[in-house]
C-alpha cells in the first residue's frame, strides 16, 4: 500500500453529504474489488496447496486492500463526527446567547424587588 497523507481541503456546510457519500461509494468499491479478489483466491488455490509464498502474498494484498477500506471508512466516520460536533457547538452558542440575560449596571435589583412588592399590593387592594 502507499505512503498515506493528510489534506485538508474545506467544502460547504451543504456538500458534507456528498463527500461522505462518495467516500462511502468510494469503500463499496474497493470492497467489492477485495471480494472478487478474495473469490479469485479461493478458486485458485485448493486445501493441498494454500500452504505457500503466492497465497500468503496473495492474502496480503487482500489485507492492503481492506486497510484501504478502514482508512476510507475513517475518513467519512472523522467527517460525520465533526459534523456532530460543529452542530453541538452552534446548537450550545445559541441557546447561550438565548440564556444571557441583559444586566444593566444603573439598576438596582433591590429597588426592583421593591417595586414588584409595590405592584402586587396593589393588586390585593
Amino acid at each position: 500500500m502507499g505512503q498515506r497523507v493528510n489534506v485538508h481541503y474545506s467544502v460547504d456546510l451543504e456538500e458534507l453529504p456528498t463527500e461522505v457519500e462518495n467516500l462511502i461509494s468510494k469503500a463499496e468499491g474497493r470492497l467489492a474489488t477485495c471480494h472478487q479478489a478474495l473469490q479469485t483466491l479461493i478458486k485458485r488455490y485448493d486445501k493441498h496447496i494454500l500452504m505457500t509464498t503466492a497465497c500468503t502474498e496473495d492474502i496480503g494484498s487482500l489485507r492492503e486492500g481492506l486497510a484501504s477500506i478502514d482508512f476510507i471508512l475513517n475518513d467519512a466516520s472523522n467527517i460525520i463526527n465533526g459534523y456532530v460536533s460543529y452542530q453541538l457547538q452552534d446548537n450550545n452558542e445559541t441557546a447561550q446567547d438565548e440564556e444571557a440575560i441583559p444586566t444593566n449596571p444603573y439598576v438596582d435589583a433591590d429597588q426592583i424587588q421593591e417595586k414588584i412588592q409595590q405592584f402586587k399590593e396593589s393588586l390585593t387592594k
